[in-house]
């Protein structure tokens, strides 16, 4: 049993059709607002801070449920509970959640870590075969009783994790919205190799191909943002001929509208 599944971007720079990406289609619970270089790293930020106080919110919540020891690995942190038969609780930077059952562990009388009571301690394992220094850990419970112990423990975290797999969610966003997406198209309009009437399709095809739901509302006003602050004040700006055609073929429901269209060819 897994609690919800978080979230993984990583999309290669503005391909010719832009792939929609993972966290644009996942819904957020505000309305993202496309504002200056001030805002936007403000609003960076704070999806950081966000994610860093949801995790938080998990810890304190393992601790409560007995979890007081946890172990840095790789991209994921283990946590162990003091109860040797209680599942190890793996909680991965990208949101996930898994449960493991605990391998078995050497550990002086009365103590349930090796590293805690004094090294003396181990002295009464020798006469005792070891017996009272090893516990075997979830290996000698049953699926079924084990299974019950893990669902105590995803239900238990299960309000607190919620949290921090939309907070991870709303950052990525933001990250997609206010760095990924003008860094892909910036890119793209500067690659002086193509002509200006081919980069102008490529925003074009980047802006249609994001979903139509909440987030990919947000990530089509980002690109509607570049081609008004970057393509339209240059040289090189989409005309009312252009637009037209492009929209006649598009598949978004609305047409993309800019306003202040001029009616010729531009240059190329």
């Amino acid at each position: 049993m897994m609690l919800l599944v978080a979230l993984a971007l990583a999309e290669d720079p503005a391909p010719a059709v832009a792939p929609t990406s993972p966290a644009e289609a996942a819904p957020t619970e505000a309305p993202l607002v496309i504002g200056d270089d001030e805002v936007d790293e403000t609003i960076l930020v704070t999806g950081e801070l966000e994610v860093q106080k949801a995790r938080e919110a998990v810890v304190l919540r393992l601790r409560d449920e007995g979890y007081k020891r946890s172990e840095r690995e790789g991209d994921y942190t283990v946590f162990k509970s003091d109860t040797p038969y209680h599942p190890q609780v793996w909680l991965h930077d990208d949101g996930w959640v898994s449960l493991r059952r605990q391998p078995p562990r050497i550990h002086s009388p009365g103590h349930a870590f090796a590293d805690q009571g004094s090294p003396l301690n181990y002295l009464w394992c020798v006469p005792t075969l070891m017996t009272a220094c090893v516990s075997v850990g979830g290996w000698t419970i049953g699926p079924r009783k084990y299974g019950a112990i893990k669902s105590d423990i995803l239900e238990a975290t299960r309000p607190e994790v919620r949290k921090l797999n939309d907070a991870i969610v709303r950052n990525h966003l933001g990250q997609r919205i206010y760095k990924d997406i003008p860094t892909d198209l910036d890119k793209l309009w500067r690659d002086a190799s193509q002509p200006a009437e081919v980069r102008r399709r490529l925003i074009y095809l980047y802006w249609d191909s994001r979903l139509e739901n909440e987030s990919g509302f947000a990530a089509k006003k980002a690109i509607r943002s570049f081609m008004l602050g970057v393509v339209q004040p240059s040289a090189e700006p989409y005309t009312a001929v252009e637009l037209g055609g492009l929209n006649a073929d598009r598949q978004s429901l609305a047409a993309l509208e800019l306003p202040d269209l001029g009616t010729g060819t531009p240059p190329e």
